[in-house]
């Protein structure tokens, strides 16, 4: 089990890293090499996990050896293949905080659709796959381009995350903060029914537009 510590620290109002932190990013399509290039440029320790020899510029490893060395591990995949990827990992990813930026799409019908919702969630089966891991769903309701130091008129957009472990998602909202984001906090996993919902409006909105670089801002009294 890797050592349960903090991973970010505040300083001035914001979050700043304490060291590197070394984040495994399972996945090579185009969220995951996009996270990898985001958080290198902060002086994190990246390397993608996957089958493949190379992938453009970036260190890659076999699934389970990224883990193995990792503070904080990403599943950055096509939403079919999670739960198969993660029940694979389950032991090595016991105790690590997990960070499932996946989406059930389903385009069987021609448009974009969930293959599941509203009663169940692929956050919640990602966390029955490795019942050990500390699953945060986030980065699944922004685009790539945007996931890492966004930089949009209406001032930092806002991640929504979920989890059941509080520990992990401060880590992840330290992260997220570090790199841009204002974070509002779900609840437990089981919240990721939403996120995954709100992933589909962020979809419909581009279609309709043809324009794929916006975020969601939650406004409130105050802040």
């Amino acid at each position: 089990m890797p050592p349960q510590r903090p991973l970010l620290f505040p300083r001035g109002g914001r979050c700043a890293v304490v060291g590197v932190v070394r984040i495994a990013i399972l996945g090579s399509g185009q969220v995951g090499p996009a996270l990898a290039r985001g958080w290198s440029r902060h002086g994190h320790d990246v390397v993608i996990g996957t089958r493949q020899d190379a992938v453009a510029d970036l260190p890659v490893a076999p699934p389970a050896e990224a883990v193995r060395d990792a503070d904080l591990v990403v599943l950055a995949v096509k939403g079919e293949v999670a739960v198969e990827l993660v029940t694979s990992l389950a032991d090595g990813l016991d105790g690590r905080v997990l960070v499932d930026a996946t989406n059930p799409l389903d385009f069987s019908s021609g448009g974009p659709g969930l293959f599941v919702g509203t009663t169940d969630s692929l956050g919640e089966q990602v966390q029955r796959a490795a019942p050990g891991a500390r699953v945060v769903k986030a980065y699944n309701t922004v685009g790539n381009a945007l996931m890492v130091d966004p930089d949009l008129p209406g001032g930092p957009p806002t991640m929504f995350i979920a989890g059941d472990d509080a520990d992990a998602k401060q880590q992840v909202t330290d992260l997220l903060q570090s790199t841009g984001w204002e974070v509002a906090d779900l609840g437990g996993i089981a919240a990721s029914r939403w996120l995954e919902a709100m992933c589909m409006a962020w979809v419909a909105y581009g279609a309709r537009t043809g324009t794929w670089d916006h975020a969601f801002k939650l406004l409130r009294p105050g802040g």
